[in-house]
């Protein structure tokens, strides 16, 4: 009873942590702007909760595309589903509220804590543990994607089970044990494509503990089937879709170079060189000592295959040089940490302290050098889009208005999350000038629009019908797409059709820009049917943008 009593207060401990972070950042307030991804992952999370909220289940297809038509931000496809998945089965029966998505985060990121807590007491006792579930949360990078609604933190989370799970199958060579890698594994490939990096975890692991005669072991190659009758369906099918996003569509060994000096640096970055020199002792102890004179232990060859695992796929696979794709790694790190702590802390050479007593002082000293040398409340602040949306929705005039926004892709994004947050979905049509107006791949390569003129834009409004348009002059000129140039000039052209409703303000991170995102109505617009509003949609969307342009 007084175990479970220890884990509930340390669980309590890590989650009001968590949550007081995430207020001392904004996010509770922040519309989803933090990263161009945030407003898709929301939006989509958002789909697969109508769905199931809708009970009719038989044709999720046509749900689909009926969702992207009220809504183009869904990426299931590009993304994988689990992550929706986990969205839904919280916002069913806690809302779909901003405060309730981000709490959701704050779970993930607590449970997380929480395993490295339970990893780390088991080997090194309960306070280096909650150190460490502490300077998780405190992480500055781990923050950051704590206070979006981005799949980072649950592939972080199911990505360390994975290894737990490796660790023990090393231990007792158990068949369930290679069940709960090969689901975990699963699970974590399930929710975004760089969990394939786990894929090199076991021949990795197996390296380091010398332990190759499980090679022969059938329990050994239940991992890889697993994973591969669970996932190789989705991956096959969404191949195009996942490739159209790397950087530069294929491995290269420019990108592989560029890629091993970037995160390199990255991994000191997390944790500060500080803490990353007890790491990298912590690793040395563990793994290059114990390999040098004897099998590495189980548990440790898994988790110090993790942090390799995660840097091979990313120094090879083009998917961009992000220091988010490390997040996996952080708990490996966390726990080579702890490691090192104890190892420095029994060379110290104070006789009269028992080992306990130096390693509560070096954990202390550690907890100030992270305070003083990494530390610092990220900052999320994304604002302006929410009471546009709100303003057109409570406008009855507008209620079968089709709303178009002009932006870049997070703007966008924060302005069709913040509709469909507050409507009964699905509501309005809204369209994405980067999207009607132009084709490009999803990185933004290959771009070109679809009219050249002005007039070809009010030509292609009218068809729709647009009644709406929300243009975002907060990006610098230099910056401006072809498309957002063009639908300024035709807004000009044409300033007899369109009438301003306002000016709004734009927050972006920590920059203001006053009045710089205006709203324009079509005059006469208001009150059309809105049946034929959305057959026209349909047929619209439903065709080549390019040849219905050149009617």
């Amino acid at each position: 009873m007084l175990k479970y009593k220890q884990l509930s207060l340390v669980c309590l401990l890590f989650f009001a942590v968590q949550v007081a972070l995430q207020l001392g950042s904004g996010a509770f307030r922040s519309e989803f702007g933090g990263y161009p991804d945030e407003a898709g992952h929301y939006v989509t999370g958002l789909m697969v909760r109508d769905y199931i909220a809708s009970g009719h289940l038989g044709r999720p297809m046509e749900f689909a595309e009926n969702y992207y038509i009220h809504y183009p931000k869904v990426s299931l496809g590009h993304w994988p589903p689990f992550f929706y998945v986990v969205q839904a089965a919280w916002t069913l029966p806690f809302f779909a509220s901003r405060v309730s998505v981000i709490l959701l985060m704050a779970l993930l990121s607590t449970i997380l804590a929480l395993t490295v807590y339970l990893a780390i007491k088991n080997e090194f006792g309960s306070k280096l543990g909650i150190l460490a579930g502490l300077l998780l949360i405190a992480l500055p990078l781990i923050q950051e994607y704590s206070s979006m609604v981005m799949a980072e933190i649950l592939v972080a989370l199911l990505s360390f089970w994975a290894v737990l799970y490796l660790g023990r199958f090393l231990r007792t060579e158990k068949w369930q044990d290679a069940i709960g890698f090969g689901i975990c594994a699963t699970l974590t490939i399930l929710t975004k494509g760089n969990g394939v990096a786990l894929a090199l975890v076991p021949p990795i692991a197996l390296l380091l503990s010398r332990r190759f005669y499980l090679l022969a072991r059938p329990s050994f190659w239940c991992m890889p089937v697993i994973v591969l009758i669970f996932c190789g369906p989705f991956y096959w099918y969404t191949l195009d879709m996942v490739r159209n996003g790397w950087q530069e569509g294929a491995p290269t060994l420019n990108f592989t170079i560029g890629a091993v000096r970037y995160y390199s640096y990255q991994l000191t970055e997390i944790t500060g060189i500080c803490l990353s020199l007890l790491i990298a002792i912590g690793f040395v102890a563990r793994v290059i000592g114990s390999l040098r004179y004897k099998k590495v232990e189980g548990k440790w060859a898994a988790v110090g295959a993790l942090p390799l695992s995660v840097l091979v796929f990313h120094f090879v696979v083009p998917s961009g040089l992000e220091a988010r794709h490390l997040i996996p790694a952080v708990p490996a790190l966390l726990m080579f940490l702890a490691a090192g702590i104890v190892l420095v802390a029994d060379q110290l050479p104070l006789r009269r302290l028992t080992t306990k007593q130096k390693v509560a002082i070096l954990a202390l000293c550690v907890t100030l050098v992270f305070a003083v040398e990494t530390f610092t409340i990220h900052k999320k602040a994304w604002y302006g889009f929410g009471a546009i949306a709100q303003r057109l929705l409570s406008t009855t005039d507008f209620q079968n208005s089709v709303f178009l926004v002009s932006s870049d892709s997070r703007g966008e994004g924060m302005f069709i999350s913040e509709v469909a947050m507050r409507e009964k979905r699905p509501g309005h049509v809204v369209l994405r000038a980067s999207k009607v107006l132009s084709i490009s791949r999803w990185d933004g390569s290959e771009y070109r629009v679809l009219s050249s003129t002005p007039e070809g834009i009010m030509k292609y409004l009218d068809r729709i019908p647009v009644g709406i348009v929300v243009i975002d002059q907060s990006i610098p000129v230099n910056r401006q797409d072809e498309h957002h140039r063009l639908l300024k000039e035709m807004l000009e052209v044409y300033a007899h059709r369109w009438k301003l409703l306002g000016s709004y303000s734009l927050t972006r991170g920590a920059t203001i820009y006053p009045k710089a995102v205006r709203v324009y109505c079509l005059v006469g617009h208001e009150n059309r049917n809105v049946a034929t509003i959305r057959i026209n949609m349909s047929e619209m969307l439903g065709r080549d943008l390019v040849k219905t342009f050149e009617k």
